[in-house]
């Protein structure tokens, strides 16, 4: 049986093998002046015999390709391709050496060529656009070029060493709020950054854009990747029936399906969640009361009390849970850092992250960024 997690990669490259996604990268996520310079009508897949074989044992990586834009009132174009390269980087960790696979990838996408005898006829090797899409917690902090992973060499070796760079997509450095409209790696980004809130809007716009049947491997991409999504959350825990049900709509790719199955249970999840903070929210209430029954010196210093306990409970929780699903020492290092928090909203925020990270690293990175943001 697939984990979520593989669940998670598998409709990763089910999505990004599909043209309308890979357009949508390039309209939204590319700079403009540059996609100006493409005819993106003309964009096709290049076959697998393109990516080399060690990349496409252990990866989702892909090669495309389309046509430059003639230039109005210019004679009719030759054979010009640019490759687009889309390296799909699954790790929780920074790769500090991509610069080298891109440039290893290119390299191998232009001896391809070479061999296919698919040159133009002038013989030029075509340009290449490698695309990165990053999905660790940790913001990516690699060089973007090949020249700055290089040791400094002096000015005479300077000019023999290679430079190329790459565009990276850090999908959680990027704002909801600042992603394009009707676009559809700008719904993935949201399922990726994972917030349960977000599902149910996301469900309804990926509806809308991808009613037609020419987009039923996409609806089957992005349901799979809701139900891993949810898998690894704790809104399936001991409910076999309702999980059964979320397996058949997302093998369907029955999105519209999937929105009310959801929304139940995300509510329930919500309810178990204020329970959890009965005890601050039932303090707050007992404050009220006790002003109007004037206890007030009383409650004040039970409240004291009651919210710190409140707080140990919600730490030591957070931490249990952390245990379930990721083991003992990210427990323990995500009880360290929790120690010094006082704040429920920030503890209310990790809360949500130990239901959408997929790795005790991914969690702890998140927790780190949470405590030095406030």
């Amino acid at each position: 049986m697939a984990s979520p997690h593989d669940l998670h990669d598998s409709s990763y490259k089910l999505l990004f093998g599909h043209p309308r996604m890979v357009q949508d990268l390039l309209q939204g996520f590319v700079p403009p002046d540059l996609v100006g310079a493409f005819d993106i009508a003309s964009l096709e897949a290049l076959p697998s015999e393109y990516v080399g074989d060690d990349l496409r044992q252990s990866r989702g990586d892909m090669v495309w390709r389309l046509r430059f834009a003639p230039h109005p009132g210019a004679a009719p174009p030759r054979e010009e391709w640019l490759y687009l390269l889309v390296l799909l980087e699954f790790q929780s960790t920074v790769d500090p050496h991509m610069a080298a696979r891109v440039l290893a990838y290119t390299a191998q996408t232009h001896v391809k060529l070479i061999r296919g005898e698919r040159l133009p006829a002038d013989g030029k090797l075509p340009p290449v656009l490698p695309i990165v899409l990053y999905n660790g917690r940790a913001r990516w902090s690699a060089p973007l070029d090949v020249g700055e992973a290089i040791a400094e060499t002096g000015a005479g070796l300077a000019p023999f060493q290679p430079r190329q760079r790459y565009l990276m997509i850090d999908q959680h450095a990027l704002k909801l709020e600042d992603l394009p409209a009707d676009n559809l790696v700008s719904a993935q980004v949201a399922l990726e950054q994972g917030r349960l809130a977000s599902l149910a809007p996301v469900l309804s716009s990926l509806g809308r854009l991808l009613s037609g049947d020419e987009y039923a491997s996409l609806r089957r991409g992005f349901a799979a990747w809701v139900r891993g999504m949810v898998e690894r959350s704790r809104l399936v825990a001991a409910d076999p029936q309702w999980t059964a049900r979320l397996k058949l709509f997302a093998e369907k790719g029955d999105l519209e399906a999937m929105k009310p199955l959801l929304a139940e249970r995300i509510d329930r999840y919500v309810e178990q969640r204020s329970m959890e903070r009965g005890l601050a929210q039932g303090l707050e209430r007992g404050m009220e009361r006790g002003l109007a029954q004037g206890l007030e010196r009383g409650l004040e210093r039970g409240m004291e009390r009651g919210l710190a306990q409140g707080l140990e409970r919600e730490r030591a929780l957070l931490s249990r849970l952390a245990e379930r699903k990721f083991g003992e020492e990210t427990a323990a290092r995500l009880g360290k850092l929790l120690a010094g928090m006082d704040d429920p909203e920030r503890l209310d925020e990790i809360g949500e992250q130990v239901i959408a990270c997929a790795t005790g690293d991914e969690l702890l990175a998140c927790a780190q960024d949470c405590a030095e943001r406030h």
